[in-house]
């Protein structure tokens, strides 16, 4: 038993000193979303809500991620949409089936993130898009510092 430990540990130094490549902690880190209107802040995994802004902004209640890895995050959900009427804090909310997908695979201080986030929500338009998918970016604008969904 004891030539056998001593097998072991010869083998396992000469590994180590051999040049084996490590895995290193950014090779295996999991992409994260930033959430909430606080820039490079909030960063998550399969959150189970996507805040994109404060006040009357959309939300959307992510029921279940199928996929989330280095090229695309996919989940179902609900989007909430409060119409602001007389203003935000007495709104009516209403509800509609969502889909999203987050694409745009991208680095911020070498954790990978991502920056662009499409919503598909079949029959109902959000304003002001013409149609039934919003695409947004997580970015700066000219002249901003901070980044958010836009």
């Amino acid at each position: 038993m004891r030539k056998t430990l001593i097998v072991i540990g010869a083998t396992l130094a000469a590994l180590a000193l051999s040049g084996v490549p490590e895995v290193t902690a950014s090779a295996v880190t999991v992409p994260v979303i930033y959430n909430y209107a606080a820039g490079w802040s909030n960063p998550a995994v399969r959150p189970p809500w996507v805040i994109i802004g404060e006040g009357g902004a959309p939300m959307a209640h992510t029921w279940y991620w199928s996929a989330w890895n280095s090229q695309v995050a996919k989940s179902t959900g609900t989007l909430w949409i409060n119409n602001c009427i007389p203003n935000c804090a007495y709104g009516k909310e209403s509800y509609r089936k969502l889909y999203v997908t987050l694409s745009g695979f991208k680095y911020h201080n070498g954790r990978p993130y991502y920056s662009v986030m499409t919503w598909y929500t079949p029959g109902y338009r959000m304003r002001p898009y013409k149609t039934s998918t919003a695409v947004l970016h997580f970015s700066v604008l000219l002249g901003g510092t901070m980044p958010f969904w836009h």
